[in-house]
């Protein structure tokens, strides 16, 4: 059964197609290891995550548990997982987007 009508119950956004970017906003900011781009992607009632990327390729993603960044995983310039400490500047970079910092 295919519908052709929506029913004026339905509200409009119920009927829009999601969107195709959940960005909270990012920016960019200068560190030791070059240009780095800051992305927060969730929704605004649950910062699901946040990726930070330099202009090297070298890319952190943190998953948000409660007001704390949690390391997930780093992935070098070719897209491989490695295990690296983080460096001095992340913390006060997940700082700037409103958590408290890094889980440790």
């Amino acid at each position: 059964m295919v519908a052709t009508h929506l029913e004026p119950c339905m509200s409009e956004s119920a009927t829009k197609a999601p969107p195709e970017s959940d960005s909270l906003g990012g920016f960019e900011v200068e560190t030791p290891a070059g240009t780095a781009s800051v992305e927060v992607i969730g929704t605004p009632t649950n910062t699901a995550r946040v990726d930070i990327r330099i202009d090297s390729g070298r890319h952190w993603v943190f998953g948000v548990n409660d007001d704390t960044a949690a390391l997930v995983l780093v992935l070098n310039q070719d897209g491989q997982r490695v295990d690296d400490d983080l460096p001095s500047w992340i913390e006060p970079i997940i700082q700037r987007t409103g958590l408290e910092g890094v889980e440790k």
